[in-house]
C-alpha cells in the first residue's frame, strides 16, 4: 500500500507542472459601466495541458448574471527538442451593479490540477449616467498599438467640435521620440462624422508614418491646440431678443497619450539576406550593359519599394572582386502615397583590371508581421565582363581604332598654342630696358651688306628650324597627329582650362600620347604611357599627380583631405607637341 501511495505522489508531482496556469489577465468592458447595466469581466487564462481551470472571485457591489466560454487558441513550441503546448482560453462573466460608485472584484483565484494562482483585485468605476462628450476636443488615433521593431504605424490627430470654429493655433506638435518619422502633408476639408453616438465636425490637424527604433514601450505624445469657438448663451434674456446670444470663447486643448508596445523580431530562422525591413518589399536591379573596359566606371541602380523604414536600409553588395573598387553609394528615399516609399541605390564601381563575373541570384528578405515569418525574394545579378582599356576620345568607354596618320600644319598648332597659353590682354605692358622685343626693318638710304643684320638673322633661324625638323621627321619621331585627333585634343584642353580639371577629360587628353593605341589591347596603363612618353620629367610628374587627384575628387576617394591642383599651361603645351 505504501508503494502505491508513493507512486501516486510521484505521478501527481510529474503532472502538476504540465497543468499550471502560465498567465492570467483580467479585462473589464466597458471600462466605466453604468449602474443597472451589464458589464463583462473577462479572464484570459494561458495553461499547459487540457485540464479546465476553476475560477473563483468575490464581487463587492455587483452581482454575477452569467458565465460563458469565448474562444480557444492552441500553440506548440519546441525548446531544446521538447514540445510544449500552450492553451489560451477566455472565460467571460456578466455582472450588474445596482448603484454608482466603485465595485471591487476581490479574492480572485485560478486553480488548475491543485495548483492555485492568485490574481490582484480589480476595481471598476460605475457611473450613474454616461459621461458627456465635450463639445470640442482633440484626439489622436493610432492605426496600431502593438507592432514589431521597424514595423510602420500611422497616427492622425483630429479636432472634433459641435459648434462653429473661428480659428485654431497649434501650441505644441507631438515630439514622437523613439520613432523614425515621415510627416504627411494632407489637406482635407472638414467632414461630418459620428462619434460615440453623437454628430461632430472633424478637422484634420496632423499625420505621420512612424517606425519604432527600440524594443519596449513608447509613447505617442499629445498635441496641444488653442481654438476659438462660438458658444451660445441662453441664460442672457436680453441678447438676441430673448433667443440667447453668442460669444467667442478661447480654449486650450490637448489630445491623450497613446502607449505603443514594440516587439522584437524573431531570432530564429533569420535568413542571411535579411535587409532589416518589416513589411512587403520589392527589389529591382537595372544595369545598362554588361561589358566594360578597364578604368571605365560601372554604374547601375537598385530600386527598393515597400512599407518598411527604408531610411535605415543599407546598400546590399551586388558585385565583389579584387579588381573592383567601389565608391560611395548614393541613395535617395521618396514617398509613395502615405504608407509606402521607394529607395534608389546608385552604385559606382571601377575595374582596375580584366575580370569576368558570372550571373547569380541574390537572396534578399524581409519580415512579414502578418504571418510572423521571414519572406525571401531573389533578384538576378547579370554577368559582367571587363577587358581592354578605355581609350582617349571615347565618350562611351569603347576603344577607338588607331587614327590614320596625316600631316598637320605646324603653323596651325603654333597659332592655337599661342592663343591658349599666352596671357590675356589686359593693356599694353611697360617697356623694359635691355630686352629684345619685336624688331622691325631699319630703313636707311644705302645700307651695306653687313648692316642688313635683321635679314641675315631671319635666314639663319629659318635654316636651323628646317634642319631640326628634317632630322626629327626622318628619325621616325616625326609622326604628326592627324588633324581630327589634334582638333579633338585641342578641344579637350580648352574645356579643361575653361571648366576646370576633371578625371574623364584629363584621361582623354593624356591618352592621346598613346599614338600606337596600345591601351586598347589591355595590359598597358595610363601611367605607363606617361612614363614612356617624350615629356619632360616635370611634365610627367605633373600629369601623374593631377590624374590621381582628379580620380580622388570624381569618385569620392580621400574625402577627408582633398588635394588641390592647378591648370599648368606649359605642361599641356608640351603634351600637345608630343602627341
Amino acid at each position: 500500500m505504501k508503494i502505491i501511495k508513493l507512486l501516486c505522489l510521484i505521478l501527481t508531482l510529474a503532472v502538476l507542472p504540465a497543468l499550471r496556469a502560465e498567465e492570467v489577465d483580467v479585462e473589464v468592458s466597458p471600462p466605466e459601466p453604468l449602474m443597472n447595466e451589464s458589464f463583462f469581466l473577462t479572464f484570459k487564462v494561458k495553461t499547459t495541458g487540457n485540464v479546465e481551470p476553476y475560477i473563483s472571485f468575490s464581487p463587492i457591489g455587483a452581482t454575477v448574471q452569467g458565465k460563458r466560454e469565448q474562444g480557444v487558441s492552441i500553440s506548440t513550441t519546441v525548446i531544446n527538442g521538447k514540445f510544449t503546448t500552450t492553451r489560451e482560453q477566455n472565460y467571460v462573466y456578466e455582472l450588474v451593479a445596482e448603484r454608482a460608485g466603485q465595485v471591487t472584484i476581490k479574492n480572485i483565484k485560478v486553480e488548475i490540477g491543485g495548483k492555485t494562482t492568485n490574481v490582484k483585485d480589480v476595481h471598476v468605476n460605475v457611473l450613474a449616467q454616461a459621461r458627456k462628450v465635450p463639445d470640442v476636443f482633440v484626439e489622436a488615433q493610432a492605426s496600431k498599438t502593438k507592432v514589431y521593431l521597424g514595423e510602420g504605424l500611422d497616427v492622425n490627430y483630429y479636432l472634433f467640435l459641435k459648434t462653429s470654429l473661428t480659428s485654431y493655433d497649434v501650441k505644441e506638435f507631438p515630439k514622437l521620440n523613439k520613432f523614425i518619422k515621415r510627416f504627411h502633408h494632407i489637406n482635407t476639408p472638414p467632414e461630418t462624422v459620428q462619434y460615440k453616438g453623437q454628430v461632430f465636425k472633424r478637422f484634420f490637424l496632423y499625420s505621420a508614418r512612424l517606425f519604432p527604433e527600440k524594443v519596449g514601450n513608447a509613447v505617442l505624445d499629445p498635441m496641444s491646440v488653442t481654438v476659438q469657438v462660438v458658444e451660445s448663451d441662453y441664460n442672457n434674456p436680453f441678447g438676441g431678443f430673448g433667443m440667447g446670444s453668442q460669444r467667442i470663447k478661447t480654449k486650450d486643448l490637448s489630445s491623450q497619450r497613446i502607449e505603443v508596445e514594440i516587439l522584437p523580431l524573431p531570432a530564429e530562422n533569420v535568413p542571411p539576406g535579411f535587409t532589416g525591413m518589416v513589411g512587403e518589399h520589392e527589389f529591382t536591379l537595372s544595369i545598362p550593359k554588361n561589358k566594360f573596359l578597364v578604368n571605365e566606371p560601372i554604374e547601375f541602380k537598385l530600386e527598393v519599394k515597400g512599407k518598411g523604414a527604408l531610411e535605415n536600409m543599407d546598400a546590399p553588395i551586388i558585385y565583389s572582386d579584387n579588381n573592383l573598387e567601389q565608391f560611395d553609394t548614393k541613395s535617395e528615399v521618396t514617398e509613395i502615397g502615405t504608407n509606402a516609399a521607394k529607395k534608389v541605390f546608385e552604385y559606382t564601381l571601377l575595374a582596375r583590371g580584366p575580370l569576368n563575373i558570372k550571373a547569380r541570384d541574390l537572396p534578399l528578405s524581409y519580415f512579414d508581421p502578418a504571418s510572423g515569418r521571414y519572406v525571401e525574394k531573389k533578384i538576378t545579378i547579370p554577368a559582367i565582363e571587363v577587358g581592354g582599356v578605355a581609350a582617349a576620345g571615347s565618350g562611351q568607354g569603347v576603344a577607338q581604332p588607331q587614327a590614320k596618320e596625316k600631316e598637320a600644319s605646324a603653323s596651325r598648332n603654333e597659332d592655337f598654342l599661342s592663343r591658349l597659353f599666352s596671357p590675356s590682354s589686359e593693356g599694353s605692358k611697360p617697356i623694359v630696358k635691355n630686352t629684345l622685343g619685336l624688331v622691325g626693318p631699319n630703313l636707311k638710304g644705302e645700307a651695306r651688306w653687313f648692316d642688313r643684320w635683321f635679314d641675315v638673322l631671319n635666314l639663319a633661324l629659318v635654316l636651323i628650324i628646317a634642319a631640326v625638323a628634317g632630322q626629327w621627321y626622318y628619325s621616325g619621331k616625326g609622326k604628326v597627329v592627324s588633324s581630327d585627333k589634334a582638333s579633338e585634343v585641342r578641344k579637350e584642353i580648352s574645356l579643361l582650362k575653361k571648366k576646370g580639371l576633371n578625371y574623364s577629360e584629363l584621361y582623354k587628353v593624356i591618352s592621346a600620347l598613346d599614338n600606337e593605341n596600345r591601351m586598347a589591347s589591355g595590359g598597358v596603363s595610363i601611367s605607363q604611357i606617361i612614363d614612356e612618353s617624350s615629356l619632360s620629367k616635370e611634365a610627367k610628374a605633373y600629369f601623374k599627380y593631377t590624374l590621381q587627384v582628379c580620380e580622388e575628387k570624381n569618385y569620392g576617394i580621400n574625402k577627408q583631405q582633398p588635394r588641390k591642383i592647378n591648370f599648368e599651361g606649359k605642361f599641356f603645351k608640351e603634351l600637345l607637341k608630343n602627341v
